[in-house]
């Protein structure tokens, strides 16, 4: 239990950590979208590597498609819903909102802490159920996700101060998103470990299926849309050593 707490606590917080920091320092976007990209490469591996392969062996092959395909269309749906109500104009405002009257309409605190939590709710599950399962892949994990949370909240404050949203509002919204977090993380870890190995095979599918929809939709298209030609290496190059890694 201590290390599920040890290991949430520091994919929670490196969402604050990248909030606080972009708030006295000045990050070019062009190298938070790098940071994002090598760490969208680095869960892609975890998720094919670890998530995948562990769902497969504990459910077979029938759970591990299941499950990744509600996985993946859950979160396709939410994220369809938050991005209606508008939680990520502060991320990528000309695609979501082409209409300029749109940009006067005052953008919801608690929708963009709905938006965070969504992103990061599967990415908690899957470590809960990893460091119980296999502490290979929860270490993996762990990386993985917090090279990818670290720029994700440089990018995410940096658009929502454009937003004009205080800097005490944005720590506290990351803040409760750490929180949950780490209790999700804490929920699947004691909830999920004991439950028949079908269900954990499914489970494991269905947070990969989450977490590459999350990519696709939300961290790889704003690091290309932010960087350059270079994004594509950065991604390979992030899958590459997380590969690496997790072998040695």
């Amino acid at each position: 239990m201590g290390q599920v707490l040890l290991y949430s606590s520091i994919m929670g917080f490196s969402l604050f950590a990248g909030s606080a920091l972009v708030m006295f320092f000045n990050f070019p976007q062009r190298t938070i979208a790098k940071l994002m990209a090598f760490g969208a490469g680095a869960l892609l591996c975890a998720m094919t590597y670890g998530l995948m392969e562990d769902a497969f062996l504990y459910g077979g092959l029938d759970m591990a498609i299941l499950g990744f395909l509600i996985g993946g269309l859950t979160f396709i749906m939410a994220d369809y819903l938050i991005h209606s109500a508008g939680s990520r104009r502060h991320k990528r405002k000309q695609y979501l909102f082409p209409d300029p009257k749109d940009y006067d309409k005052k953008i919801s605190g608690r929708l963009i802490a709905l938006g965070g939590m969504l992103d990061n709710f599967p990415e908690a599950m899957a470590l809960g159920i990893a460091l119980y399962n296999d502490q290979i892949t929860g270490l993996m994990l762990l990386v993985a996700i917090t090279l990818s949370n670290f720029p994700e909240g440089l990018s995410a404050t940096a658009g929502m101060l454009r937003e004009k949203i205080s800097k005490g509002k944005i720590l506290y919204l990351w803040f409760a998103t750490a929180i949950m977090i780490i209790a999700v993380a804490l929920l699947s870890y004691v909830f999920l470990r004991d439950i028949n190995p079908d269900f954990i095979g499914f489970w494991h599918a269905f947070a990969a299926g989450a977490i590459l929809a999350m990519l696709a939709n939300t961290v790889m298209p704003e690091a290309y849309e932010e960087g350059d030609y270079t994004i594509g290496l950065v991604t390979v190059l992030g899958f590459l050593i997380a590969f690496v890694l997790a072998r040695i």
